[in-house]
This record gives C-alpha cells, sequence and structure tokens, in this order.
C-alpha cells in the first residue's frame, strides 16, 4: 500500500511539473496595454478622473491589501476618481508606470490576469522634476467586455520594497517617458 500511495505521490507531481506553460497572444497583450495601461497612464499624467474611470469595469473590486480593504463599484470609482481631481486642485502632478510579470489567459480569451509592479511618482506645485514615491505589486483581473474593451474588474496590490533597477529589469515595462507636462 505504501508503495502505491508513493507511486501515485510520484506520478501527480511528475503531471504537475510536466504541464507546459500557457502562451498569451501578443494581440492580446497588445489589447490590453491599448485599452487598460496607456490610458491608465494618460489619467495620472493628465488628471484625468473620466479617463481614468472608464478603464475600470462599472463592477470593480478593489482589494488593498496593506489596509486590509474591500472597495468596489461605482462608489470605488468615484472616490479614485477624487484622488486625481484633488491633486489637480493642488496644482501637483502624479505619474505611474508599470512593469508587468505574468500574463495568463483563459481558454476563451475573454477574462486575463496580470501581475506586477507599479511605480508612483509626484511633482509638487514648486517642484521641477518627477520624484519616485513608491513601488507596489499588483494583481489585476481583466475581462473583454461587451464593447470589445478590455477593462479592470478586479484589482489589488500592496507595497513593495524593490528598486528602480529592478523595477525596470522587466522584460515589460510600461511609461510614459515625457511625464506630465
Amino acid at each position: 500500500m505504501k508503495q502505491l500511495t508513493t507511486t501515485l505521490l510520484l506520478l501527480c507531481l511528475s503531471f504537475s511539473f510536466a504541464q507546459k506553460k500557457a502562451e498569451v497572444s501578443d494581440e492580446i497583450v497588445s489589447a490590453i496595454k491599448k485599452d487598460v495601461w496607456i490610458p491608465f497612464m494618460e489619467s495620472y499624467n493628465e488628471l484625468n478622473s473620466n479617463k481614468l474611470m472608464s478603464i475600470h469595469s462599472r463592477d470593480i473590486v478593489r482589494v488593498t491589501i496593506d489596509d486590509n480593504q474591500i472597495k468596489s463599484g461605482e462608489t470605488y470609482l468615484e472616490y479614485y476618481g477624487k484622488f486625481l481631481n484633488i491633486v489637480k486642485d493642488k496644482g501637483g502632478k502624479v505619474a505611474i508606470a508599470f512593469a508587468i510579470a505574468s500574463t495568463a489567459v483563459d481558454e476563451s480569451e475573454e477574462i486575463a490576469y496580470q501581475t506586477g509592479y507599479y511605480r508612483f511618482s509626484t511633482l509638487s506645485k514648486d517642484g521641477e522634476e518627477m520624484v519616485v514615491r513608491g513601488y507596489g505589486y499588483f494583481n489585476v483581473g481583466l475581462k473583454l467586455e461587451d464593447d470589445n474593451v478590455w477593462r479592470i474588474w478586479l484589482d489589488s496590490d500592496k507595497k513593495a520594497e524593490i528598486t528602480d533597477s529592478e523595477f525596470n529589469a522587466h522584460k515589460t515595462v510600461y511609461e510614459i517617458i515625457n511625464g506630465p507636462s
């Protein structure tokens, strides 16, 4: 019996290690970049709360891991949009960049999951250049909605202790080089 149990365990382990990593098409990754990540960065640079809200599904679920908080829906989107309005009212500037670590897509190619890091920078009203304020590790669930646009329906993050060189070492880094104008 012990030999059978050991054999089954080895078979299960070898099966799990033998599974081939699924490939995600460049077309899907490009569409997500165009629909989500570019407008996300632009919304920060332009302090455009409407653009920021438009990349999120109306039934968004937002998990702030460090704060043990979950927010959702329109209430969260309005709260998040106000952040950019406050920065604008104070004459500040913000920027965000993303380093994508992994992408997975379901068989229907209508749901995706991405992980990675973001870099948050600010410029005070009297400042002359953007200053990195911190990094975070994120997980997002994305879905291809009825209008054929990818949107974030699940967003979770937590603070991350990484360096700029570690951030930039990722194969896929999205940033707007010029920063806010």
